[in-house]
């Protein structure tokens, strides 16, 4: 495959300064940034091991903002080394899209924005980018690949919130379908529960994802004029949705949000070994995690086994449902990694 056929994935990491406020409730992790910041390491080295372990002809990309790595700590400077050891090329990536100081719930969600104008910039026009999350596992890549977009439209998922969901939980502008409809017809469409674009993905040509880029901030831009404000990337892309300023295809048949574990409350995915894409934000301190510790000791052997057959990598990533005793295993997985990050600190206070 040639590099102008060859798709490029673009994961993106910012990280977040000493005394900058951050939530990440799925992280599972101490509070400090460089704790967030290891764990979305670890989700980073999984995904793209789930890519270069089965020699997928494509490359790979981190967007991050990371210059002194030293202040990641030992794990999670060690972790950024494997991660380019895989062949990941790092892409330095000032935070210029910040929500408006006093609106964030989520103050990293815009940085996928900068991550698109950093990766696509010098591409050829013809080539395929796929944006994701880092919590995110390759089962299927060629059947995602296959299912690339036109090139005047940007791939997504489509995510099925019902349209009085709130799907921010905060009091800000646009949390719901139907209030991002209700912003839409004000500013001339006609829709009144237009689809809810999901962050997790977004893939298309250079020119079609600046194109977006460009339309965020044109929205931006007049909302700011009108006092209003949408302060995750989630809600300004289904704006531009839904006023047709974006053309965006679903991906949802190739690429999903997977629930995993008893506590997951979105939709199961009736089949997920039917679809390429498992993004499985359940599992940053869990299977992820595990897979990347075993990547960062040099224990492959049980990954690349599983990642050879889509049966055992459902198993692995808990994507094919866990019974009790799997359960009480991950359990005592969890507890046992928290008990050796607690010792080295209780033998310092000793």
């Amino acid at each position: 495959m040639s590099t102008l056929s060859t798709p490029l994935v673009v994961q993106y990491l910012y990280v977040h300064e000493r005394d900058e406020g951050f939530y990440y409730p799925s992280a599972r992790t101490a509070s400090s940034a460089a704790a967030v910041a290891t764990r979305y390491l670890e989700c980073a080295l999984t995904q793209a091991a789930s890519l270069q372990m089965r020699e997928i002809d494509c490359e790979l990309a981190l967007a991050t903002n990371i210059s002194d790595r030293a202040a990641l700590g030992r794990v999670g400077a060690e972790l950024l080394d494997r991660i380019e050891d895989l062949g990941v090329r790092i892409l330095a990536t000032e935070y210029r899209h910040r929500p408006k100081p006093g609106t964030e719930v989520y103050v990293s969600s815009r940085y996928v924005l900068d991550a698109i104008l950093a990766a696509s910039e010098g591409q050829p026009p013809e080539r395929q980018l796929w944006l994701t999350d880092l919590d995110c596992v390759w089962s299927d890549p060629e059947l995602v690949f296959a299912s690339a977009p036109p090139a005047s439209e940007v791939g997504c998922v489509y995510i099925g919130y019902p349209p009085d969901w709130d799907t921010v939980g905060f009091e800000v502008h646009g949390r719901t379908r139907k209030a991002i409809g209700d912003l839409a017809r004000e500013m001339g469409a006609s829709e009144e529960a237009p689809p809810w674009v999901g962050g997790e993905l977004l893939a298309g040509r250079p020119q079609a994802l600046r194109e977006m880029v460009s339309v965020c901030e044109q929205l931006d831009a007049r909302l700011d004029a009108e006092g209003k404000t949408l302060p995750n990337e989630e809600q300004i892309l289904s704006l531009a949705g839904a006023l047709g300023q974006v053309r965006f295809v679903d991906l949802s048949h190739v690429a999903r949000r997977v629930s995993t574990g008893p506590r997951a409350q979105s939709a199961k995915v009736d089949d997920p070994l039917a679809i390429g894409l498992w993004h499985l934000p359940s599992e940053k301190g869990l299977s992820l995690r595990r897979a990347a510790t075993q990547i960062r000791r040099g224990r492959t052997r049980s990954l690349r086994r599983d990642l050879a057959d889509p049966a055992r990598m459902a198993r692995r990533f808990n994507v094919a449902g866990t019974g009790p005793l799997r359960r009480l295993l991950d359990d005592g997985w969890i507890v046992l990694q928290r008990a050796r990050s607690i010792a080295p600190r209780i033998a310092d206070s000793v």
